[in-house]
């Protein structure tokens, strides 16, 4: 395992490779004032989101805990899985992080054992895991990668699970590789007909849906994180239109988050 020593070593390096010895004073600034909001908004609490509780004392001081902080994480994809997702469906869920949209929505489900967490990043996966078990929930975690003509997919993850991507080395910390995976083989593993489709892959969903329209066919209801900054503004309504040939229609948007219903 690499230090906390090292990976700091490692970023500011290539930072100074890259913006100059005032990008390596604009990011240790970032970096303390985010500790100074952090700290002073209650650095090792337990967060309460929507009726689960997510501890903070272990995470990474990064955004993403200061978003727990203020309330605000993923608030889009939490309402719209309490707002479209039916107890009675299934639940594929691709991009978990650290499970609390996973532990929001399999809080909803009559059988939530019927709902499968799949989280590429093993750095996340320990969180994942605690979160599951604090909230007493009993969603499936599976640490693979959806990808294609690729049986393994190897990337560096950054320590800020938000915004990990299999496609974008967005870190020089820790590479890894994990099994490479689809829906479909979710879906045949499982044996799920009718379900719901939470996406967060940061960029991969635009091939999810090119490539995986019977099974996408399937979802009763896809809440789906789409990036064009990442994939392009041509891809996004590519994307979009083929969603809307295989049934959906857009039911909401919120920022990044689109909710595609059949109902």
């Amino acid at each position: 395992m690499v230090s906390r020593l090292t990976r700091k070593a490692r970023t500011a390096r290539r930072v100074l490779k890259d913006e100059g010895i005032g990008g390596v004073g604009k990011v240790a600034f970032d970096h303390a004032k985010l500790k100074l909001d952090i700290y002073v908004r209650g650095r090792n609490r337990t967060v309460n989101l929507d009726g689960c509780n997510f501890a903070l004392r272990e995470l990474p001081e990064t955004n993403m805990k200061l978003e727990l902080l203020n309330g605000g994480y993923e608030k889009p994809e939490r309402f719209a899985a309490r707002k479209y997702i039916q107890p009675e469906w299934p639940v594929v869920e691709l991009g978990g992080c650290i499970g609390v949209v996973a532990c929001i929505t399999n809080k909803l489900l009559q059988n939530p054992k019927a709902h499968v967490v799949l989280e590429a990043n093993p750095m996340a996966v320990p969180y994942l895991e605690a979160n599951r078990e604090a909230n007493g929930c009993s969603f499936k975690i599976v640490n693979q990668a959806i990808a294609y003509d690729s049986d393994k997919v190897t990337f560096t993850p950054s320590l800020d699970f938000c915004g990990n991507s299999v496609d974008r080395n967005v870190s020089t910390e820790v590479e890894v590789t994990v099994p490479a995976t689809q829906l479909s083989r979710i879906l045949e593993d499982e044996q799920f007909q009718k379900y719901a489709l939470i996406c967060d892959i940061e960029g991969q969903e635009y091939e999810l849906v090119m490539r995986e329209a019977e099974a996408i066919r399937k979802a009763e209801v896809v809440i789906m994180e789409i990036h064009p900054h990442i994939i392009g503004e041509q891809e996004t309504g590519a994307l979009i239109s083929r969603l809307e040939n295989l049934g959906f229609r857009i039911a909401e948007q919120s920022a990044l988050v689109w909710v595609f219903s059949k109902n």
